[in-house]
């Protein structure tokens, strides 16, 4: 039997989506069923904003057992457009679930989620309190790695070190820990504390994993944040646009919109007042449903009328 949802995953990740649905469709017609095609279906609505296919894929999945997991997918779905409050109350709801069902280890992941979440809008104390609950459930490497990423994003230096050397004594082979998660830690403090160099040559060695689903976009765009920091427009705003030519990679992660507002700050530095404006426009497209008290919202707001005329 083929491996549909590897095939499938890799056409996502490939921005592939019709042909990600023809094995779907196969998959379906083979009578293959099971949660991780499941997740590639909502994954495509999303894609294509079809909001009616969402729904009917969610309530699928809440009339079964697996409604935990469809309060995390929705969750990270509203994470992706901006609605933090929103996101916030349903990654709440699915660690409840989770504890409910004994899961305690997906409870802390979901808990992290929603910390690292806060600490991408810049609500920091609010982050250092879900990061601190999820630790309590459990400290597997998924949710030391995104706490000590958490914790990096929001610059509480030692306690994001503390974490990352845990992870170093704990899982010493785990290979997506070491080669990627350890390093993006360490490039997310450096720029947090203004050092863009150090965190550029952080990531040296991890750009052979850009492309990975695991990389979740942060190598990139680390990288054109801190390229950015050193008034270099070009070189951030290549950063960016691989972001921006990868939808399918991380179909929900926030910082595809971010990368969008990422690459409208590089063509203002370039002095490209058109290139930006149309920039912006995109980003505010992307996140016109965001909460509208996040601080990059009303930071791009503030840039966008600042634009030479």
């Amino acid at each position: 039997m083929p491996p549909y949802g590897n095939l499938a995953g890799s056409l996502i990740a490939s921005n592939r989506f019709d042909e990600a649905k023809t094995v779907l469709r196969s998959a379906a017609a083979q009578g293959v069923a099971f949660i991780t095609l499941e997740r590639m279906w909502y994954v495509l609505a999303l894609l294509e904003n079809n909001r009616a296919e969402q729904v009917r894929e969610l309530e699928q999945m809440r009339t079964t057992q697996r409604g935990t997991l469809a309060a995390i997918w929705e969750a990270r779905a509203s994470a992706s457009a901006g609605r933090v409050s929103g996101a916030h109350d349903l990654f709440q709801h699915a660690v409840q679930m989770a504890n409910r069902d004994g899961l305690h280890e997906l409870s802390a992941q979901t808990a992290v989620e929603d910390a690292e979440t806060h600490a991408v809008a810049g609500q920091c104390a609010e982050a250092h309190r879900e990061v601190t609950a999820a630790l309590e459930s459990s400290r597997d490497n998924f949710t030391l790695e995104r706490a000590s990423r958490t914790l990096a994003l929001c610059g509480h230096s030692d306690q994001s070190q503390r974490l990352v050397a845990e992870l170093a004594i704990r899982y010493p082979t785990a290979s997506l820990t070491t080669l990627i998660q350890r390093p993006v830690t360490a490039a997310a403090l450096a720029v947090q504390s203004g050092q863009p160099d150090r965190a550029i040559a952080q990531l040296e060695r991890v750009a052979a994993y850009d492309p990975a689903p695991a990389s979740e976009f942060w190598p990139s765009y680390l990288r054109g944040q801190a390229y950015l920091q050193k008034k270099d427009a070009a070189a951030a705003g290549a950063q960016f646009q691989q972001i921006l030519d990868r939808r399918g990679q991380a179909p929900t992660s926030a910082l595809y919109a971010l990368a969008q507002l990422g690459r409208a700050r590089a063509h203002a530095l370039s002095a490209d007042r058109d290139a930006a404006r149309r920039a912006y426009e995109r980003f505010f497209t992307l996140w016109e449903g965001a909460d509208p008290a996040l601080e990059s919202v009303q930071a791009a707001r503030r840039e966008y009328t600042r634009l030479p005329q």
